[in-house]
């Protein structure tokens, strides 16, 4: 059995690895096919293709649906995005709360930060930034408007 820190370090060790696979590999790696089979099956479809804001390059194929889509984000908006991996979620809510608004990516992983960071230089965004950190440790209230819920 697991101790939670060394399921943790799992979770971030696969995490590194799926930072540096293309997208293909990836969409049958999480929400996907398993290891003994090479068919996909997403049970929560997530096509961003239509969404305003969608940067494919951040896009892992590890999502599970379209949270920016419920979220209410408005003009303005802060929001904080808990496990933002390459920074999908946060391009499109960055489109959403427009040169105003201010979005935050939290990910344990740096290698997700990495290519998040990456991500936002090549879009040229100021207002979008990406931190490493865990999630259960988060301590600090931050000031938001709105925030997308992921599963």
């Amino acid at each position: 059995m697991n101790t939670a820190q060394e399921t943790k370090d799992m979770v971030r060790a696969r995490y590194a690895e799926i930072a540096q696979q293309d997208r293909t590999t990836n969409a049958s790696s999480c929400c996907g096919a398993g290891g003994c089979s090479t068919e996909v099956y997403n049970i929560m479809t997530d096509d961003y293709g239509s969404l305003e804001g969608y940067t494919p390059d951040a896009d892992l194929g590890l999502g599970c649906g379209l949270p920016t889509e419920s979220a209410g984000i408005k003009p303005g908006d802060t929001v904080l995005d808990l496990g933002s991996g390459a920074g999908n979620d946060c391009f499109v809510a960055r489109h959403a709360t427009g040169p105003d608004g201010r979005v935050i990516g939290v990910d344990f992983t740096p290698g997700m930060i990495d290519k998040a960071k990456a991500n936002a230089a090549k879009l040229g965004l100021q207002n979008v930034e990406f931190r490493q950190g865990d999630i259960e440790a988060l301590r600090a209230p931050l000031t938001t408007s709105r925030m997308p819920r992921g599963c």
